[in-house]
């Protein structure tokens, strides 16, 4: 089970490296549902990938780190930065819903992909340059 593991990750990595390879949707849920438990991120609840009128928007929802709110969000959409880069469909907008046993309502984010590969992978910009003009928080 242990070299299961270690070769899923490893190949997660190398293919994120060797980005001319492009998954479809069954192989990106199984790298994404690998990096969450390998990494120890948070509780990955499900995803959802759909696509409306402007956007192909992949959606992640998770059970948040109580103690730190802010890693689980950092870590959830770097995950997406990684995932999408790797994905057939070309999206263009991820969603976090980040459920709370301290609240009834969750809180979604929402950041342009492309801007959040430019902090995340391609170290462009940094993390305030990506706060300000690409993540949006909403909760009620």
């Amino acid at each position: 089970m242990q070299f299961y593991k270690l070769f899923l990750t490893l190949s997660l990595f190398s293919s994120i490296i060797n980005a001319n390879d492009k998954f479809d949707e069954n192989q990106i849920v199984i790298m994404l549902n690998e990096y969450f438990i390998s990494e120890k991120g948070p509780t990955l609840l499900g995803h959802r990938f759909y696509k409306t009128k402007k956007n192909e928007i992949i959606q992640l929802e998770i059970e948040q780190n109580e103690q730190n709110p802010n890693t689980s969000l950092l870590f959830s959409f770097k995950a997406m930065s990684l995932i999408t880069n790797v994905s057939q469909k070309e999206f263009n907008l991820g969603i976090l819903v980040m459920h709370s046993e301290n609240r009834i309502t969750p809180i979604i984010a929402e950041t342009d992909i492309k801007c959040a590969q430019s902090f995340f992978l391609e170290k462009q910009i940094g993390e305030k340059k990506w706060r300000k003009n690409c993540l949006t928080i909403k909760h009620n």
